[in-house]
């Protein structure tokens, strides 16, 4: 039976990133399920271990090199026209832009185009959309968010139906998280370093002698962020960005507990879906579509946006005297992610989103 082909197009792909691990998982779990992919990138900064990785996994790629110079719109039009006498099965797009639009004229497809918009979805996000993106929005066979409370929020301004379906996370198996008795707690950050992320509120905390018998682990890279920066706050422990799957186990296994105490809102955050698959704790800010994932009141806790410092920091204490009273255990959501968020889950998903399932 001749395989089912799906042409992937993204606005632009970077070095690190929430949505760049998606779209890894996504090509690779569909790939490795019967699905043929053509993948194209507008403005592509990925590295060359991820070319190669996309160069094996998909049919054809294609690289957009030019950034955002005008060099860029001759680029997608001459790789839309190369593609052009292909009809593909279904056409997956992501990211925001006008781009996205215009690439969807220049090809054919026989299925469903199915747009993954993968931000927050909420008025300040909606603000930032321009018409050609709202008309993108609008004429998509199918719009996807990651999360219900920002389908919601998508509705309301679109007044369409916007369907649900997580991103892929990858899965990381530790056998056992369990922390030495005595020992001190450790809470931790990975990702991009970006205020965004509440990392000046990580570092303030570092320095609170309330939280003298914590320990606080920071992972990424951001020029707002340089090595340097953490010099002013000795009690962080700066890391560095780690590399790959196993880099991201390391560092999972090293920390009790990860902090993300965002200050505006986020999609899905990845970093929590994989915390939540390896079973580790987490304490986060309620924003954007997180509460998707609180399955536990004590693993997986929110606490809200506009709260003030005393009010997180306080949060946090809590958080890891359970953690050291031995309260807190991953186990639930560990069993939420296998049912909900799981390779096969999502995977099983998107094929029929895309109507990518074969019929005999």
């Amino acid at each position: 039976m001749e395989m089912k082909s799906l042409l992937v197009y993204t606005t632009q792909y970077m070095k690190t990133g929430g949505i760049e691990s998606h779209l890894r998982e996504f090509c690779m779990q569909l790939s490795e399920n019967g699905v043929r992919i053509d993948f194209v990138v507008l403005n592509s900064l990925m590295s060359p271990e991820d070319e190669a990785f996309f160069i094996k996994i998909c049919n054809r790629t294609y690289f957009g090199k030019n950034g955002r110079s005008s060099l860029r719109l001759a680029w997608l039009i001459r790789t839309g026209m190369r593609i052009s006498l292909k009809r593909y099965d279904a056409v997956y797009t992501n990211g925001q832009g006008d781009s996205i639009g215009l690439f969807k004229k220049l090809i054919r497809t026989k299925g469903p185009w199915v747009h993954h918009h993968h931000t927050a979805g909420d008025a300040h996000d909606q603000s930032k959309w321009s018409l050609g993106y709202i008309k993108i929005l609008e004429t998509a066979d199918h719009v996807i968010a990651c999360s219900t409370r920002n389908a919601g929020d998508m509705h309301i301004a679109l007044q369409r139906e916007v369907d649900t379906i997580p991103c892929f996370s990858r899965e990381i198996l530790i056998e056992d998280l369990t922390r030495k008795p005595g020992s001190k707690i450790r809470l931790g950050y990975y990702g991009r370093l970006i205020p965004e992320k509440g990392i000046d509120t990580i570092c303030e905390m570092s320095a609170d002698r309330r939280m003298a018998d914590l320990e606080f682990h920071i992972w990424g890279e951001g020029v707002a962020y340089p090595a340097a920066f953490f010099d002013k706050y000795p009690s962080v422990n700066y890391h560095g960005p780690f590399k790959g799957l196993e880099g991201l186990r390391d560092t999972i296994a090293s920390i009790d507990a990860f902090l993300l105490l965002s200050v505006h809102p986020e999609g899905l955050p990845i970093c929590l879906l994989e915390a939540m698959g390896a079973g580790l704790p987490w304490l986060a800010t309620d924003v954007g579509g997180i509460r998707d994932i609180v399955v536990d009141p004590l693993s997986t806790r929110v606490i809200a946006m506009d709260t003030d410092y005393a009010e997180r920091s306080a949060a946090v204490l809590n958080f890891a005297k359970d953690i050291e009273r031995g309260e807190v255990t991953g186990m639930n959501q560990k069993n939420q992610y296998q049912r909900k968020f799981s390779a096969a889950a999502l995977t099983a998903a998107w094929k029929k989103k895309l109507e990518l399932v074969k019929k005999n």
